[in-house]
Formats: C-alpha cells, sequence, structure tokens
C-alpha cells in the first residue's frame, strides 16, 4: 500500500512539473508570438529610445535618453532643468555620472539598481533565453512569471488575455530589507514590427516617481566590445 501511495504521488509530481514547464514554454511562446515574433524581436536586442519624463513629485518635465543591448548593457541619461544622472551597465561593472561630473563606480544595492533597470527591459525573447531560470506561478487572473540573474530578482505580471507585460518589479537586498522598483506598462503599439509600450509609470518602494513617454525608438546593430572599457576609472 505505501509502494503504491509513493508510486502515485511521485506520478502527480512529475505531471505537476510537466504542467509547469509546459506552461512556462507555452506563456514564453505565446509573448514571441505577440511581441512581433523571433525575428523582429532579435532586431529589437539593441535599440535607442528618447522619453519624456514628467517627475511625479512636482510634475517637472525632463528627459530619458536610453541605449539599450541586451542582455548586459544599458546606458540612460536623465535630465531634468535641476539636476542630471547618467547610468551605465555593463555586465558586472556599472558607473554613474552626477551632473556631468563625479564619475564614479558602484558596487552593492546600487549596481544591483542597475541590474534590475535592465532586467525590466527584457523582451520576451530574451525571457525564453533565460527559460532555465525563470519560475511562473498564476495568481490574481495574471501570470508572474520570475527571474533570478545575478543575485537580483525580476517579476514580470503578464497579461493572459493578451500576453503584454503590463508591471515588472526588480527586487534587490539593501542591508536586511529588500527594496522594490515598479514599472506599470501601457499604450502598447507596434514600432517596426515590435510591441512595446508607450508609457511607464515607475514607483521606487510605494512612492511613485515619474512617467515616461515614448518619443522614439531606433533599432541598431549590437556592437562587440572587446576588453571592458570601464574596468579602470
Amino acid at each position: 500500500m505505501k509502494r503504491f501511495v509513493l508510486a502515485i504521488s511521485c506520478s502527480l509530481l512529475l505531471c505537476a512539473n510537466l504542467y509547469a514547464e509546459t506552461s512556462k514554454s507555452m506563456i514564453l511562446d505565446r509573448m514571441v508570438e505577440v511581441y512581433g515574433g523571433g525575428e523582429a524581436l532579435s532586431k529589437a536586442a539593441s535599440y535607442i529610445q528618447k522619453w519624456r519624463v514628467v517627475r511625479a513629485a512636482d510634475g517637472v518635465e525632463g528627459s530619458d535618453y536610453r541605449r539599450v543591448t541586451l542582455p548586459d548593457r544599458l546606458y540612460i541619461e536623465l535630465r531634468y532643468p535641476d539636476r542630471s544622472e547618467t547610468r551605465i551597465l555593463e555586465g558586472e561593472v556599472g558607473i554613474k555620472i552626477y551632473n556631468g561630473s563625479g564619475k564614479r563606480q558602484v558596487s552593492g544595492p546600487m549596481l544591483d539598481a542597475m541590474k534590475a533597470q535592465l532586467m525590466r527591459l527584457y523582451t520576451p525573447l530574451q525571457l525564453k533565453e533565460f527559460s532555465d531560470d525563470i519560475r511562473v506561478k498564476h495568481k490574481e487572473g495574471e501570470y508572474i512569471l520570475t527571474l533570478v540573474k545575478g543575485g537580483v530578482e525580476c517579476d514580470y505580471h503578464v497579461d493572459p488575455k493578451n500576453f503584454h507585460i503590463v508591471k515588472t518589479v526588480g527586487r534587490l537586498k539593501m542591508g536586511p530589507q529588500t527594496m522594490q522598483f515598479v514599472t506599470f506598462y501601457k499604450d502598447f503599439s507596434k514600432v517596426d514590427g515590435v510591441l512595446m509600450p508607450h508609457t511607464e509609470i515607475k514607483y521606487a518602494g510605494n512612492v511613485n516617481t515619474a512617467t515616461n513617454y515614448l518619443l522614439s525608438t531606433k533599432f541598431v546593430k549590437i556592437k562587440k566590445v572587446g576588453e571592458h572599457r570601464y574596468k579602470r576609472i
């Protein structure tokens, strides 16, 4: 009898694991299809974007200039009338520049925050490449895909009606606490065959920091980088 119960339990566990993998594969495949297909998303692995930014605290407008090369390179220049900040991430090296000067290499939570920022920009095709590191759960009418990479965790909330990523949550450790960076995505339409959100609503913790509005996107060829240009500051 015990052997029978054990065999049934093992069979159920195997079925559950197979179901989870099938669900993950199905979700990612459908997302790739909805976002434009593998060929279009391959083209979207490297791009330049310009955004209009409205700061939530006071309504001041600024700009967000991005150069993204997935999966591990990011350049962001955030400008407001009263300040500016540049963030550069290449693999495990992160650089910050405040107000055009004071370039410095960052580590710990500041580096992890930059990694989380880049992970939140991953396309469904990029997520598919990291499929082995992704967990899937169904919660409150959403698929939630969780990717853990380089000590940083990111949730991708997927609407099962249209398979759009409608929210991301990047999590990182800050001492004994966990910090969350949340972005909501709206106003989806295709740019050169690739589905993209044209509005981002950003939060740090529970505080609304800004709303971004997409102005332009340009896909570019991936440039190979030899020796790390930021090894020494």
